[in-house]
């Protein structure tokens, strides 16, 4: 009798010990699982950020995101320059050359992998490389149909997995770093901030 209940014991302990093994490994917050979720409930960004470009130079200004398809980067005097990326379009607002933007096909930029509607990680093979250390994780995405067209690297930190950094290398070799701070997440964000028409007829109609 004494046997029987102490492998019962032991069976409950061991049931015990799997379960609490089972709840760790599901709480990893850094796990790829829950770094996709996070970019998956990303919907709404708003956040400062400080730029390092290729040559060294570096820029300062804000940031707007509303997926799926809509970025805002607005540069701090003295530059200036605005890009908007929404309707499939990314235009660059230069306000020390034409008024008119440049304006190139999103699909060509590396970025639009973040901005689509639903972003998986898990099923989608977007994934390059993903390494995790303590409350940091580092993500390299690349269209695995079109690798050549370049790469997003994402940096997370925090308790929870917070996007802090992304590094745009365009197929051209050259790579823009945004450091972001000031972070929040809006409940909504107007659409007419993202219209490059509407940007266009405004500053049309103030010259």
């Amino acid at each position: 009798m004494w046997f029987g209940m102490i492998k019962i014991f032991f069976k409950f302990q061991i049931f015990i010990v799997l379960i609490v093994i089972g709840s760790i490994l599901n709480a990893d917050p850094y796990s790829l699982a829950n770094v996709s979720q996070y970019l998956k409930n990303l919907e709404y960004l708003k956040a400062d950020f400080s730029q390092t470009n290729d040559d060294g130079t570096t820029s300062e200004g804000s940031i707007l995101l509303k997926r799926p398809g809509r970025m805002r980067f607005e540069y701090f005097k003295p530059d200036k320059t605005l890009v908007l990326v929404s309707a499939g379009a990314l235009a660059i607002f230069d306000p020390k050359g034409d008024e008119a933007p440049i304006t190139y096909p999103i699909k060509n930029n590396p970025i639009s992998l973040i901005l689509k509607g639903d972003v998986d990680l898990l099923n989608s093979g977007i994934v390059e490389n993903y390494k995790v250390s303590i409350e940091e994780a580092f993500l390299t995405i690349r269209d695995p149909k079109k690798p050549k067209r370049g790469s997003v690297e994402l940096v997370f930190r925090g308790v929870q997995p917070e996007l802090r950094k992304l590094t745009i290398k365009n197929e051209n070799g050259s790579s823009t770093s945004l450091y972001l701070k000031n972070i929040e997440y809006p409940q909504q964000i107007r659409n007419s901030l993202f219209s490059i028409q509407l940007e266009k007829k405004n500053r049309k109609t103030s010259n």
